[in-house]
């Protein structure tokens, strides 16, 4: 969406801002039953922007000087009012100012009755905590009203894998060995994570994300064709480019078409957003496994694709698909590359970024990565986790250009990325072969060739792929491959000797859907039948989300969740204006999301924070005193000190997401 929407702006910061007032009436209403006198009702810290006061009306900035020259003058606190209602510049939370009780500092107590301080423990833990359980008790009603009408979320059902993560690679238990069970396919449904029955991907995603390196998390899966679920232990990595931890799934999709490339064969052929596919080579497909196992079956040939508009009365709209799969290649393990009998595509680099790290080292559009700090001719999949690794070091950087190897200087990620656009070579250029594999044998230098299999004419990596697919069928072990050298117009040839056990890999190399178009996000809609079931799905979803938070702050201690991952208020804003395009009900559902979180922030054990002021209220409680005030006091301004250097990285963080999103169009 246009980020600028200011519809959808302004609602997310009302919302917000509606959630902090809710925390903040609770400490309110709660310390005026207990009979506390309360002084400032604020929304936000800092200098005051606007300020109420019920006597004396609206001003701009504080009413403070006013009500003392007015007490001062003879009027009583009853015609002026005792509360001062305060708009503050920074928005960052609020806070109820109580007489006898100060949220920087611990040195403002009073004799008066009426003050904090003088009231007993049990009253002052209710003060405490009525701001925590008001934000439970909203996020709960929002939970329940979006329920009720009911919420999209993505679908658990698996949309593809990453080659070189384990949801490719991790055989199903029980069938150890055998290619068909080999990784997770388009179209598998997760059921259970851990055992837990999940309703939606984000349930997949977030139980994954908040694993452990060391555990392998097992997952329950159906897929067609299989009468018993199937069952994936792996272990989850830190992938991507946020470096969360991952198994490399992605969530499923549709077959309404979301995204076309303009030129494209599609888009030539009167194709249009919002159109759906319903056949691949005259058979009718209805899920997106389906259509991408048809367009497997065509491994790289043309296909008939089938289109339907919104109106379903309207005539479908045949689409013939050049190369409407593209090679997967096998995967090579959880470092290793991607490859077919040992030969390993060149990383082509299609586009740079201006001013990115990659222009200021010399990298060019065209070139081929011949090196990347000690790893050579490395294939996409090792250039990301390179990268990813690197966090802010350098490497030095060379490519494939006018036919040699040029050095260049050296690249330094930021916020891990290069600025790159990554693609594989269309021709069959091999960047380098493996040790130890079939391709080893032939010893091609990098750049070289491959012109024909068995005869056959190859010209890219998908009639490579198709070639040694049609040889593994046939069983035939001894293969010759016809190549040239770089720089050379004679062509040789050479043998590769493949074992079954090759040819059965070969033969199970996945093939994927073409770049030219992409689909809506494959979505399920969670609701109660009535009040009661709502209720019940809002409660497990306060209290998952309860738990998800704790989880995420250890993991933060941990390391395995870094502080670039987390989203402060303008990353809130940013976030709900996307999920604002969803509908109202995963609004809805994002505020109660929001208001859980701000419940379980403000309950933590730390000084200036409700969970903090909970912890001295016990030592009180425990030693029969309060903590002194030199005690609090320095507490309360570490937990201050902690909280604005933590408000100011997630916000820069926050601000450097937009930025490109925006930039990035």
């Amino acid at each position: 969406m246009d980020l600028t929407t200011p519809l959808a702006i302004l609602a997310v910061v009302a919302g917000f801002g509606f959630l902090i007032l809710v925390h903040e009436l609770g400490h309110f209403l709660v310390a005026k039953w207990v009979g506390i006198r309360c002084t400032q009702f604020a929304i936000g810290f800092g200098q005051s922007l606007l300020t109420y006061r019920p006597r004396l009306g609206w001003r701009v900035g504080s009413t403070e000087a006013e009500y003392e020259q007015r007490l001062k003058e003879g009027a009583s606190e009853d015609e002026l009012g005792e509360t001062e209602y305060r708009l503050n510049w920074v928005p960052l939370g609020g806070y109820v100012k109580m007489l006898g009780q100060e949220d920087i500092g611990a040195d403002g107590e009073s004799d008066d009755p009426r003050a904090y301080n003088n009231k007993p423990v049990w009253a002052r833990a209710c003060v405490i905590s009525a701001g925590v359980v008001m934000n439970l008790i909203f996020g709960l009603i929002f939970f329940v009203i979006a329920f009720m009408a009911g919420v999209q979320f993505p679908a658990s059902v698996v949309g593809g894998v990453d080659p070189a993560l384990p949801a490719a690679s991790t055989y199903a238990q029980g069938h150890e060995g055998e290619p068909a069970y080999r990784g997770l396919k388009p179209g598998d449904r997760i059921t259970h994570v851990n055992g837990d029955a999940v309703r939606d991907f984000m349930d997949v995603q977030m139980a994954t994300m908040l694993g452990h390196p060391e555990t392998p998390i097992r997952y329950t899966v159906e897929r067609d064709g299989q009468t018993l679920p199937l069952h994936y232990e792996m272990r989850p990595l830190a992938a991507g480019p946020d470096n969360l931890l991952s198994v490399g799934m992605e969530a499923g999709y549709s077959l309404r078409v979301w995204q076309l490339v303009e030129g494209g064969p599609e888009h030539r052929a009167g194709v249009r957003l919002g159109m759906r596919v319903i056949a691949v080579a005259g058979e009718r497909v209805e899920t997106y496994g389906q259509y991408l196992s048809a367009l497997s079956q065509a491994r790289g040939r043309s296909v008939a694709v089938t289109f339907m508009g919104e109106d379903e009365d309207g005539e479908p709209t045949e689409v013939a698909v050049e190369q409407a799969a593209r090679p997967m290649l096998v995967p090579g393990g959880l470092e290793g590359p991607s490859h077919l009998a040992g030969f390993v595509p060149p990383t082509r680099i299609n586009d740079v970024s201006e001013n990115s790290p990659a222009q200021a080292a010399g990298i060019e559009a065209g070139d081929l990565l011949a090196r990347l700090g000690d790893r050579t001719w490395p294939d996409t999949g090792e250039v990301r986790r390179i990268i990813q690794r690197l966090g802010r070091s350098s490497v030095r950087v060379a490519v494939w250009r006018d036919g040699r190897v040029m050095e260049l200087g050296s690249v330094q990620p930021e916020r891990r990325r290069i600025g790159i656009v990554m693609g594989r070579l269309e021709g069959a250029v091999v960047g380098r072969t493996l040790a130890g594999t079939p391709a080893a044998e032939l010893d091609l230098p990098p750049a070289s060739r491959i012109t024909q299999i068995a005869g056959e004419r190859v010209r890219t990596w998908a009639e490579l792929q198709r070639a040694l697919q049609d040889l593994a069928a046939s069983g035939d072990e001894a293969v010759t491959v016809a190549y040239r050298l770089p720089g050379e117009d004679e062509q040789r040839r050479g043998e590769l000797a493949l074992d079954a056990g090759q040819l059965d890999t070969i033969a199970h190399a996945q093939w994927t859907s073409p770049r030219s178009l992409a689909f809506f996000p494959l979505r399920q809609r969670v609701a109660g039948t009535d009040p009661i079931e709502a209720t019940v799905i809002g409660v497990e979803k306060t209290a998952q989300f309860m738990f998800r938070v704790y989880q995420t702050l250890l993991r933060l201690v941990q390391g395995t969740v870094q502080v670039e991952h987390l989203r402060g208020p303008v990353g809130i804003v940013h976030a709900g204006t996307d999920i604002f395009d969803n509908g109202f009900t995963y609004f809805l559902f994002f505020l109660g999301l929001i208001s859980v979180n701000l419940a379980v922030i403000n309950f933590l054990p730390v000084p200036i924070v409700d969970g903090g002021h909970m912890v001295f209220l016990l030592i009180e409680k425990v030693k029969g005193s309060p903590a002194s005030p030199q005690i609090q006091g320095a507490a309360t301004m570490v937990g201050l000190a902690l909280i604005l250097l933590l408000f100011v990285s997630v916000t820069y963080h926050d601000i450097a997401r937009l930025y490109q999103a925006v930039t990035s169009g």
